[in-house]
Order: C-alpha cells, then sequence, then structure tokens
C-alpha cells in the first residue's frame, strides 16, 4: 500500500464520528494483533504515550474488558511484549 493512500485512509478515519472510530478499531485491532507489523506500529505508538496516558489506557481496557478473562488479557499482552522485543533485537 503506498503512502498516499495511508494518509487517505488516516484522514478518512479521523473524519470519522466516535463511535464509528470504535467500531471500526473493534474490528481491525484483532487483526493488527495478529502481524507482527501490527504489534509494532501498536508497540510504537504506545512508547509515544506519557506514564499517565498509558496508564488511563490501561485502565480504560480493563474497565471494558471485564468479560475477559484475566489470563486471556494476560497472554494478549505477553505476545505483543515478545513480538515487540523480538522485532527489535538484530
Amino acid at each position: 500500500m503506498d503512502k498516499a493512500k495511508v494518509k487517505a485512509l488516516t484522514s478518512q478515519i479521523k473524519g470519522l464520528p466516535e463511535g464509528e472510530r470504535q467500531e471500526l478499531a473493534q474490528e481491525v485491532l484483532p487483526l493488527l494483533l495478529a502481524t507482527r507489523a501490527g504489534v509494532e506500529a501498536i508497540d510504537e505508538a504506545l512508547q509515544g504515550l506519557s506514564d499517565a496516558e498509558l496508564d488511563a489506557l490501561v485502565e480504560r481496557a480493563r474497565r471494558r474488558g471485564r468479560d475477559l478473562p484475566e489470563e486471556f488479557v494476560a497472554a494478549v499482552i505477553g505476545e505483543a511484549l515478545r513480538a515487540g522485543a523480538a522485532s527489535s533485537r538484530p
């Protein structure tokens, strides 16, 4: 995918109402977590957050994901961390 197309899609996403962006994120996030590039992009985005922003994000995710078992959440986070660590190795 070329950069111009990505920029156009990004602009379209930013222009969506909040509810539609959330719905899109729910559809796209599992796909991103299933790819190395997706996990790396998520990791990069998270690195740009302050500690307070990251804490707020984690707390919001916990509130929304109450029906998910802690083991599942831990496994997803663990896999993301492993993928991020593996990608940073030379």
